[in-house]
């Protein structure tokens, strides 16, 4: 696409003045005033309003535009698309990138910094950008290298246009005038090349690869020179002034010049032919044709797209969004987008999903939309009394407009024999087959407004009346509530009639009435109805739809079950329900179209809450304004021909459902800056980012430039994240506390119909480890940690010795008190008692009973005393002070034995380690009791001493096969008055043991437990 020469060309020349040759043509004649200006506003308004009336039902074409405060530049000079599909744009205060979601003023292309600020040139090559200046030279920039052609080894003067002709020559044109790229400088075309000298800013390629190149004297074409590779240039138009021009249809160009104005020229044969626009004598000052051959002309105040006769089809201005008043260039991309820069901004314009008509002058909203026979569709409208009045009009499948003459339309109806009815100015209407009857309305009813109508079973008509509620004509009569009083009151706002014959009626309130069989039932909230006001009933396929301004709910025959939307929750404002042959449901809502798939609706029916995904068709498609919440009804109509068409507020369309527009083209995604808290990297080689990163930010984007608001994000970092993550519409993956180590970042897109990117973008970075993150540190941690608890643990069990072997000292200072007590007191008095009793047996005679009977007596008192000094003895010392425990045990087993009929042995497994005496002491006389009430208590034939000290503990065993222990007294714990077996066990805790007792009949064994502390030196044991 190219554009011709505007009302910017004077300035630019002035900014090129020091480089321009004297002989540059002017630009054409401007108006002269304010007034001229006006009225060429008024002949554009004229103008549109009497081509507009009669047009034919198509696409409006649909702008969105950014200006400064979007961050778009203005003064564009040149746009380019590369292999990416980035936008570039060269502009009087730099060069900037557009991804269809925001701008970037770059002052430098892949790192490396632009030649100078002042642009005028953008192209791009693949990947490869090549700039252009104001004030002379030339840059390419590529991934790793760029290469400045400026001075003498570069273009002087200003650089205008690129131009890249099929057979991959590059050329350039400027103020100076054609150069061209020979592989490794740019080379001025000279007069010996055919071209004469001087400014050259366009240009034409041709369908055979030629280009035309417009000169001050006149139009040249290229040629190849056989076999040289060069080109030569030959004069095809002796005529200066020829601003520029475009291809045309049939190969022929569109040229222009400030003597004749546009004309038709064919290279081929040099013909001139008239070019008549038909746009109200409306100046031209710039025109372009887009890739579908359309003719798109600048008036200096709108920018107007021309139909097939060269009449305005479509306008864009200031006052309906455009950014500017000017086009200064234009660019189609490859999903087939329309660039315009204009002197505030950037414009795309582009073919909505929704195609909308034009609308006569007048009609406001909200309109209704009725189907009407052979793909027509009827456009009604209410309006209020002050209103300019614009009756119901049909448009044709063609996009013929035909008015009706049936006024104020405030509710209709369609039978299924295709018979149509329209209330409005106080009566009926009835269309069949194309013959319009009117039907009047009882005198109670004349003058009131009908809120909606249907048609029963038996061809009774219903209507329900504001005020009046609802009446039905039966057999010629009319009658109120149709003979049921329930339903005379109040007014529904909406009726229908299903497949079985029953008639349905929708209130505010979340209620509804159905007439079934001469009996009516009466619907709410109990009955799982939760849709608000009832705005839409409509049989479908296979079931009965209701909609209303909370939700969507369908009757299984005894209650409603909702459906809402996945993700968004209830269907709002739901006051359209078309349901295709296919199962397919579209609904009409306040937030546009929705098409939901019949495999989803199954499969949504058997879930207890159920929800379904649905595709939107809403603002970005080209829906505008609101569809109507009370009359007239319904916004949403399938014509015979399949389309579907809708109405708002502001607007009327429709959309094939056979036939949506697709988007074929996956995104292309692109890596942006990889930034931490501290600086930004530019993606591209294998990153390596400093140690402790606290927060990582990648930013990323997808150039999807139809409907950028729809591309969807998912991205990963492998060695993070175990799946992918759905970014939704985010364009930043954002990362905290990463550990050291290698990762890869990948990210997809889909664009709006879902396509995926089929690779993702990646950056590979890694992470760096702090000394603090080494494995030697982690390492030297471990080792730490392990040498800190070992040595808390010694320190431990220090205290605890320390701790038991002051108890133990106590205890002993104890028994020492307890043993000069015994010595000094009680064996004293009982000594002195055995001495009174041998003085008292000497005075008894010899063969005396009676001194018998006192030796004896005397005798055991003198083994209690050497039983208490024994005990005395213990008191004050360890009993093991000579030998080991084993010995010391074995010895007083042997005494024990020796003293009956007993046998004993002993049994020693294990070096025995060192223990601390009072613990030995403490174990010893566990022993000494144990063996002592085996020998004296059990009567055994056989006791056993078993000393173990293996495996780290000491096991001590006493065993005999005597009668053992009553059951009564292990019950108790000891024999009444008797301390024996509670010291054990005090003993045994004492000592840090474990005692445990086990008798039958057959024997008793004693078992003491102990946990040895490991790397106690052993010591060699010494039997006996």
């Amino acid at each position: 696409m190219a554009v011709l020469r505007s009302s910017i060309l004077p300035w630019l020349l002035a900014l090129a003045t020091a480089s321009a040759p004297a002989s540059a043509p002017a630009g054409p004649r401007q108006p002269e005033s304010r007034v001229a200006n006006e009225a060429a506003n008024e002949a554009a308004r004229r103008s549109s309003q009497d081509v507009a009336a009669p047009a034919p039902a198509r696409a409006t074409l649909q702008n969105t535009s950014w200006t400064r405060k979007d961050g778009a530049p203005a003064n564009v000079f040149s746009m380019a698309q590369d292999g990416n599909g980035l936008l570039w744009f060269a502009a009087t205060d730099g060069l900037y990138s557009f991804d269809g979601a925001r701008f970037l003023r770059q002052r430098a292309v892949y790192g490396h910094p632009l030649h100078a600020q002042a642009t005028t040139a953008v192209t791009a090559v693949g990947e490869t950008i090549w700039v252009g200046y104001q004030f002379g030279g030339i840059s390419r920039f590529e991934h790793g290298a760029v290469r400045h052609y400026t001075g003498k080894n570069g273009p002087q003067g200003a650089i205008y246009h690129f131009i890249q002709l099929p057979d991959g020559s590059l050329w350039a044109t400027g103020s100076r005038g054609l150069h061209r790229f020979d592989g490794e400088d740019w080379r001025l075309v000279t007069p010996a090349d055919g071209l004469s000298e001087g400014l050259v800013m366009f240009h034409t390629v041709l369908p055979d690869g030629s280009m035309l190149v417009y000169a001050p004297d006149g139009i040249y074409r290229s040629a190849r020179k056989a076999g040289s590779g060069g080109y030569t240039f030959t004069r095809v138009l002796d005529e200066p002034g020829v601003d520029g021009g475009d291809l045309w249809k049939d190969g022929q160009v569109l040229i222009n010049s400030r003597a004749h104005g546009l004309r038709l020229f064919d290279p081929a044969s040099g013909r001139l032919a008239p070019f008549q626009l038909r746009n109200g004598g409306l100046p031209m000052h710039t025109y372009t044709v887009d890739h579908r051959g359309r003719l798109w002309v600048n008036t200096g105040d709108a920018l107007q797209l021309l139909d097939e006769a060269r009449r305005p089809l479509q306008q864009f201005m200031p006052a309906n969004g455009f950014s500017g008043k000017t086009m200064t260039t234009a660019l189609t991309d490859r999903e087939g987008n329309l660039w315009f820069a204009t002197e505030n901004g950037v414009d795309r314009v582009r073919e909505p999903r929704l195609a909308t008509i034009a609308l006569p002058t007048g009609l406001t909203g909200p309109p209704g939309v009725v189907a009407g026979d052979d793909g027509a569709v009827w456009v009604i409208n209410f309006h209020h009394e002050n209103a300019f009045r614009v009756p119901t009009f049909i448009v044709d499948a063609d996009g013929t407009r035909r008015d009706t003459g049936i006024h104020r339309v405030s509710a209709t109806h369609s039978q299924a024999d295709g018979t149509l009815w329209f209330a409005g100015d106080g009566g009926l209407w009835r269309v069949r087959k194309g013959e319009t009857t009117r039907v009047a309305l009882p005198g109670e009813l004349a003058g009131r407004t009908v809120q909606a109508i249907t048609t029963g079973p038996d061809g009774d008509l219903w209507l329900s009346v504001v005020g009046k509620g609802i009446h039905a004509l039966r057999r010629g009569a009319w009658s109120a509530g149709g003979g049921h009083p329930e339903l005379a009151m109040p007014t529904a706002i909406s009726l229908s009639a299903d497949r079985a014959g029953r008639i349905w009626l929708g209130y505010p309130d979340n209620r509804i009435a159905m007439l079934e069989n001469g009996v009516v039932r009466q619907f709410d909230g109990k009955d799982g109805l939760a849709v608000g006001n009832t705005l839409a009933m409509v049989q479908g396929r296979d079931r009965f739809w209701i909609g209303g301004d909370r939700g969507l709910a369908w009757f299984d025959g005894k209650r409603f079950a909702a459906l809402g939307e996945r993700g968004r929750g209830s269907f709002y404002g739901v006051s359209g329900i078309v349901e295709r042959g296919n199962g397919e449901l579209w609904l009409h809502d306040t937030s546009g179209l929705a098409r939901l798939d019949a495999p989803a609706l199954a499969a949504a029916a058997g879930q207890r809450l159920p929800d379904v995904a649905a595709e939107r068709f809403d603002h970005l498609d080209g829906h505008r304004g609101m569809p109507a919440q009370i009359r007239p009804l319904p916004s949403l109509v399938q014509a015979t021909d399949g389309r579907l068409w809708y109405a708002t507020s502001s607007s009327v369309g429709y959309i094939d459902p056979a036939a949506i527009p697709r988007n074929p083209r996956p995104p292309t995604v692109l890596i942006g800056a990889v930034r931490t808290d501290e600086r930004a990297y530019p993606a591209g080689a294998a990153l390596a980012l400093p140690a402790r990163v606290p927060r990582l930010e990648i930013d990323f984007t997808a150039t999807a430039l139809s409907m950028p608001e729809r591309v969807r994000f998912r991205y990963r970092l492998v060695g993070q994240d175990g799946a992918w993550r759905d970014a939704g519409g985010l364009r930043q993956a954002v990362y905290t506390n990463l550990a050291p180590g290698a990762y890869t970042f990948e990210v997809i897109a889909a664009n709006e119909d879902g396509v995926w990117s089929p690779r993702p973008a990646s950056v590979a970075l890694s992470i760096e480890a702090a000394f603090t993150q080494t494995l030697w540190f982690k390492l030297a941690c471990a080792l730490a940690a392990v040498a800190a608890i070992w040595l808390l643990h010694r320190w431990r069990l220090a205290r605890v010795a320390a701790r038991l072997h002051n108890d133990l000292k106590v205890r002993m200072l104890e028994r020492e008190r307890i043993a000069r007590t015994l010595h000094d007191t009680f064996l004293q008095s009982v000594q002195s008692l055995v001495l009174r009793m041998h003085v008292l047996m000497h005075k008894l005679p010899d063969q005396s009973a009676v001194r018998a009977e006192a030796e004896e007596v005397l005798a055991r008192a003198e083994r209690v005393m050497d039983e208490g000094r024994d005990r005395v003895r213990q008191l004050r010392g360890p009993a093991v002070r000579e030998g080991s425990l084993a010995q010391a045990l074995t010895e007083a087993g042997r005494e024990f034995a020796a003293s009956g009929g007993t046998g004993f042995v002993a049994q020693v497994d294990g070096r025995p380690p060192e223990l601390a005496p009072e613990v030995e002491d403490e174990l010893f006389t566990i022993g000494r009791e144990a063996l002592a009430n085996a020998f004296r208590h059990a009567a055994a034939a056989k006791v056993a001493l078993q000393l173990d000290y293996r495996g780290g503990m000491l096991r001590l065993a006493v065993i005999d096969d005597g009668c053992g222990i009553p059951r009564d007294i292990l019950a108790r714990g000891a024999r009444a008055g008797h301390w024996g077996l509670p010291g054990m066990r005090e003993r045994a805790h004492l000592a840090g043991a474990s005692l445990e007792i086990d008798s039958t009949p057959r024997g008793t064994t004693v078992r003491v437990t102990m946990p040895l502390a490991a790397g106690t030196p052993a010591r060699d044991l010494h039997t006996a």
